[in-house]
Order: structure tokens, then sequence, then C-alpha cells
């Protein structure tokens, strides 16, 4: 028995760790692992009677079946865990593979349990579309009533595209879960809308339209304004012409029937998914400001109560999305996925550097540095080791690449900004033995007191030798920088 605290009432719930579902149980003992407590919150099952029970089993009593659909209504956990199937290309009719849970993905689902907005950045073949399919999926199936969902897309055939997977994944349901269709008093059955661009659930009306992303600043001003849904999803954002637009005249419907989705206790937000785009166009660079600017995921998160993720989520007052970004190589995949990626895209650097290696690029013809260069200095590139997480919400996330000899004097370099957005303080970590960079930091929105006050508890907690080494800015200069 544990205590979910993934909803608002905390109440003992069962944990089933007999699932067959492995990725789940894999997910568990990685969080376990790596130091989480909460780590067992997607085990979560509110009717015990139905562990080791098969939704899909064609002998199942229709009490039995009742059970499942209350489980799926409450635990969302459950639909993922148990119930949703993935159809394959050459699979059987009605079957399908397993869900699959990994840090991506968990952390998607994290956050959609919290309806909190998203900047999601993973690469191809890791399932970004696949899990937001299965959460709408869910609300449009059983999380809600009377409530409407957008479907955008750089292009109206990827959103049409991303509504027929869908239907697919609930044709695939157990029968009894599909409810894909009603009879009225007389017998005939009714009539909703159900085609290639917009689909209504005949029992809860629950609606998802689709939508292609506007040629003008007009057409994009008139979408925007157009959307009153409290749940809107944005594939590809990065590639979609006149996207501020749009985005910017979205946000005030988008807030109203958030708030009217909140109050009734159903799910809403915003979830932007896309491969890194172009920075010298004008939407790739709004999409990449906007990715910037979005407070990082980090899975402490996990152990937060759900009044401090609300702290840490309003501590950043220049956005509302978190940023979930997962390198291949954190996702579990190694040499032998990068290269079958590479074949596949034919070995065109540009696009393995953007769907794989998720690298915001700018052509630039007055770059100091040749393309051997780069891929030298890249070679150097690695992963932190751990993060320590600041501020009072924890909301800025200090990394660290090497630990330091304890008798080392390390050396710290800070870069003073304004916190305007513009420009990001940074603190770089050098070892006065190696001259190897051990940690790094850097923020563009973090005030001079929270800088000053990372850097106490940095020195006094983890570095007391350091020397430290301030920039003489103008920044520093009108508002000194001062470490006790």
């Amino acid at each position: 028995m544990a205590v979910n605290t993934q909803i608002a009432t905390k109440q003992m719930v069962y944990i089933q760790k007999e699932t067959t579902n492995k990725s789940f149980i894999d997910m568990h003992y990685y969080l376990k692992r790596t130091g989480r407590m909460n780590n067992n919150f997607f085990l979560v099952l509110y009717d015990p009677g139905l562990a080791g029970v098969d939704p899909r089993d064609p002998l199942l009593s229709g009490e039995i079946k009742a059970r499942i659909l209350r489980e799926c209504i409450v635990n969302y956990w459950y639909f993922l865990r148990e119930v949703v199937r993935i159809p394959i290309q050459g699979g059987a009719a009605g079957g399908g593979t397993r869900y699959r849970l990994d840090r991506g993905s968990l952390a998607m689902n994290f956050l959609f349990t919290m309806n909190y907005n998203m900047f999601v950045e993973l690469p191809r073949q890791f399932g970004k579309t696949t899990t937001a399919l299965c959460r709408y999926l869910w609300v449009y199936q059983f999380g809600t009533s009377n409530s409407e969902m957008m479907f955008i897309h750089k292009d109206h055939g990827g959103s049409k595209g991303n509504l027929k997977r869908l239907k697919e994944y609930r044709d695939v349901l157990p029968s009894y879960l599909q409810m894909s269709s009603a009879t009225g008093m007389n017998g005939k059955k009714l009539k909703v809308p159900d085609t290639v661009v917009t689909i209504e659930h005949p029992f809860n009306h629950n609606k998802i339209t689709t939508f292609a992303s506007a040629r003008s600043k007009d057409q994009a001003d008139k979408l925007g304004r157009g959307a009153t849904m409290p749940i809107q999803y944005y594939d590809e954002f990065a590639f979609m012409l006149y996207n501020q637009y749009a985005y910017t005249a979205a946000m005030p419907a988008f807030s109203t029937a958030s708030r009217n989705a909140k109050s009734n206790g159903a799910p809403y937000g915003v979830l932007i998914t896309t491969t890194p785009g172009d920075l010298s166009t004008d939407h790739g660079l709004y999409a990449f400001n906007m990715r910037n600017n979005a407070t990082q995921f980090n899975e402490a998160y996990y152990d937060y109560t759900f009044e401090k993720l609300e702290e840490l989520y309003h501590s950043n007052t220049k956005s509302s999305f978190f940023l979930v970004r997962y390198t291949y190589q954190q996702l579990g995949a190694g040499a032998d996925y990068f290269n079958e990626q590479c074949r596949q895209l034919e070995n065109d650097w540009p696009k393995i550097r953007r769907e794989i290696l998720l690298e915001w690029s700018e052509a630039s013809d007055n770059c100091p540095y040749t393309s051997q260069d780069l891929e030298i200095i890249k070679q150097w590139c690695h992963e932190p080791i751990r993060q320590i997480l600041f501020g009072r919400a924890g909301q800025y996330v200090f990394d660290v690449f090497e630990d330091l000899d304890p008798r080392d004097v390390p050396i710290i370099g800070v870069d003073v900004s304004g916190a305007t957005y513009h420009d990001s303080s940074a603190i770089t970590v050098i070892s006065s033995m190696t001259t190897h960079v051990t940690a790094n930091f850097h923020c563009n929105f973090i005030p001079m007191d929270d800088l000053a006050d990372l850097l106490y508890v940095l020195v006094k907690q983890y570095m007391p030798t350091a020397c430290i080494n301030c920039e003489l800015n103008g920044v520093a200069i009108q508002r000194p920088l001062l470490v006790a």
C-alpha cells in the first residue's frame, strides 16, 4: 500500500507490482535506484480486485467490465498500463503493442495529470506523439464531458493524421470501452460528427477538431481567436507559419476555457511537441525563445508536493510551460539506434542534428568555426552526472559533470546578466588541479539576489575552499553582487 500524491485528496491505494507491462516496473526500479521516494505512483490501482485481471479477456463478466470501466475513468495510469494498445503495421486485427513508459513519456504524463503546459523535445521514434494521443484518447473517452480539444499542425494533413491515429487507438480498445456509437429512444443510431477533420463522442459529447497552420497574419489571428478549447495540441510548432500570431491570439480564449475546466475538475492545458526548427525563420526563432523561457523539467519534481510544484510553476514569471527534453542516450538508446536513424535519414546531417540530436540550427556564413571544428567540439560534450536544485522552489538547475578531489580548490567564474531573458547569468566551476570544467549553471531569468543566494549556498554547502571570480560588467557595476 502507498499514498498516491498525484491526486488532490490523499488516500491509500494498491500498487500493482504484478503488472505484466514490464516498462512500468522498470521505471519504478529506475526511480528507486536514482533516489526518488515517489517511485510508484504510475502503478496505482484503486480497485485491488482488478490486479491480475486481463481487460481483454473475452470471458469477463459484466460486473468486471463495469469495474474496469470505472477504473479507467478515475485512473489514467491504469488506462496506460493495462488497457491501451498501440496498433502496429502487420499486427493482428484489434491488437497492438503495450504502451511503453520511459523517462520522457513519464515526465509528459506526470505533467498531464497536473494540467501543466508543456513544450516537448524528444528524438524521433520515442513516442512523443503516441503519448499525446494516448492522453487525449483517455480524455476523450473517460476524462471529462462536453469539452473540446484542438489538434493543430504545420499542415492540415498532419493534424488529420493525428486524429486518424487516435481513432485507431480507440478502435483497438476492448469493445466494451470503445463507446463509438449510440442509439436513441427510437432505436436508431444517433448521428454525431465523425469525419477526417472532427469527431464527437456520442455519449459524453467531447469533441476534437483539427486545424492547419495559417498562411497569413490575419488568418493566424482569426485561427487563434477561434481556439476556445481548454485542451490545445500544437504539433511541429517550430515549423508552423505565423505561429506567434496564432498562439498569442489563442491565449485569451484558452485562459477562459481552461479556467472553466479547472472549476469543474476537468483536464486542460497546452501541449507543444516539435523537432528543433530553423532559427533563421521567424516561426523557428519564436518557438526557440518559447522553449528557452520554459522551466526545465527535472525528475526531482516527482518528490515535490503539489503545493511546492505550484510554487515552482509560478516562480517563472515569463513562461507557463515546462520543458521536457531528453536525448536518445537518456532514453536508453545507444549507437545502434543512432546508426539506424542515420541510415533512415540517408546521412542528411542537418536532419540528423535536428531530429536525433535535438539541435536548433541557423545557417550562418560568418561562423568562425568550420564544420569539422564543431564536430570535434561536440565529441567533448556530455550529459551531467547529477544535478543540484537551488532556489526556494528548486527552479534553478546546477549541472555537475565531475566530482572534485577533496584537495582541489575549485575556481568559480560568474558572468552576471540583467535577468531580462535576453542574456543568461552563468556560473562555471573549474578544477584548479586538472583545469576541467566540473560544473556549470546558466539561467536567463534569475534575479541578482537569487544569484547571490545560489553562490552563497554553493560555497557554504558544496565548495567551501572555492575561489570566486565575478565579471565586472555593466550589470555588476550598477548593483554589486555580494557573497557573504
